[in-house]
């Protein structure tokens, strides 16, 4: 069974993951602007992520699945969900970025037919540009 859940305790993602530290991600659940939420796998924590809301925007700050989880659609699902979780949260659009080069999120994202808001020539420290997506969450 798969599951979307609000982040409670961030020892769940903190052994998973490096992006964030304990404090940070206590910090981050402090305010009432931002939402955390994980990804449950079988009872196990396989991804979180975190979104920025003002108003009746979001904006995708980080997205991740597991290693130990990646290559089994889990990544479409997390995605989908947290989309209807948005939507149903009156949510009316989701902004994101993502590296050109980042094929196995690209696929993901653009799965669900984004428009393409942007693009940041050379952003990463690669080179590469980064890409702007807008999710459409209502039909407002």
């Amino acid at each position: 069974m798969v599951e979307l859940k609000p982040l409670e305790d961030p020892g769940e993602v903190l052994s998973l993951s490096d992006r964030y530290g304990r404090r940070e991600l206590e910090r981050l659940l402090e305010r009432d602007f931002v939402k955390i939420f994980v990804l449950k796998a079988g009872g196990r924590a396989a991804g979180f992520a975190v979104v920025w809301t003002v108003e009746r925007e979001a904006e995708l700050h980080w997205f991740e699945v597991f290693k130990p989880f990646r290559g089994r659609g889990l990544g479409k699902t997390f995605f989908g969900k947290l989309l209807e979780l948005l939507r149903r949260e009156g949510l009316e659009s989701l902004l994101l970025e993502v590296s050109e080069k980042n094929e196995p999120a690209r696929r993901v994202y653009e799965s669900f037919k984004p428009l393409l808001a942007g693009r940041r020539r050379k952003y990463y420290p690669d080179g590469s540009d980064a890409l702007i997506y807008l999710f459409r969450l209502s039909s407002s």
